[in-house]
């Protein structure tokens, strides 16, 4: 894990995680209002399919610096990366919704949202010195700095190659 990677994963195991929920919101994001509702729209395909194709952004915009020295190298970087972030990240995680008030189904979708959230947080730590994070450091890390949880995104889908112009807003809660 690299320095930059490191000092992001510290501060964010440092947040107030969830303390600002259901408190009130500006107005350039949708809001729910409670953990049931806010679990089941993390769980919706709109949404998995958005942080899908903003990690793909991601990862096109490392693969259009080939050939480029070294991005091949960098971009091998990934999968072990994950594989160590998931470890420290996951059970973490784990921790953080055990306590919520959700039933099994509903703690899974908030689970697998967190984690693949504060995942992709630090692989655009990793890669921002060849491509500005395009959505989970200028949209996401915040809201989750500031003890809510962004659970969805209210207007159109992220297209197949999306270019990282947001049409729509984030559901906050």
């Amino acid at each position: 894990m690299t320095p930059v990677v490191k000092a992001r994963l510290d501060r964010i195991l440092k947040y107030p995680f969830f303390s600002a929920v259901g408190q009130p919101l500006l107005p350039n994001v949708s809001r729910v209002d409670t953990w049931p509702r806010a679990a089941k729209t993390c769980g919706l395909v709109k949404w998995s399919n958005s942080q899908l194709q903003a990690g793909n952004a991601l990862q096109d915009g490392i693969t259009d610096q080939f050939p480029k020295p070294g991005m091949w190298e960098r971009m091998q970087e990934w999968n072990p990366l994950c594989r160590e972030l998931k470890r420290i990240i996951c059970p973490f995680v784990e921790g953080l919704v055990s306590k919520l008030p959700l039933n099994d189904r509903d703690r899974k979708n908030v689970r697998d949202a967190v984690n693949w959230d504060l995942l992709s947080v630090c692989l655009e730590a990793n890669y921002q010195d060849i491509v500005k994070p395009p959505f989970y450091i200028p949209y996401m890390d915040p809201w989750y700095a500031a003890g809510h949880f962004p659970c969805g995104w209210d207007g159109d889908e992220f297209s197949g190659k999306w270019d990282g112009v947001l049409s729509g807003q984030l559901i906050v809660f």
